[in-house]
């Protein structure tokens, strides 16, 4: 499995990124993120019945380990 890098996510045209993008960057399957996103406390938003992760919350979990407080839009 391929990991995403950071600079493959910053480069991403959307506020928002998918459970497999996120599950890609952080080398894991998506049944595992599925699983494990509400107890890491992921920050998500739905839309219909698709989950989305903010970008940005998620880059800052990345590099320093923890999310920020971010707006849902």
């Amino acid at each position: 499995m391929n990991s995403m890098l950071i600079e493959e996510i910053e480069r991403l045209d959307r506020n928002f990124l998918t459970p497999a993008e996120v599950s890609k960057a952080l080398g894991i399957s998506i049944a595992t993120f599925y699983r494990n996103y509400k107890k890491m406390k992921f920050p998500t938003t739905r839309v219909g019945s698709r989950l989305q992760i903010p970008k940005e919350a998620f880059l800052d979990f990345l590099r320093y380990g923890e999310f920020t407080k971010t707006e849902d839009k």
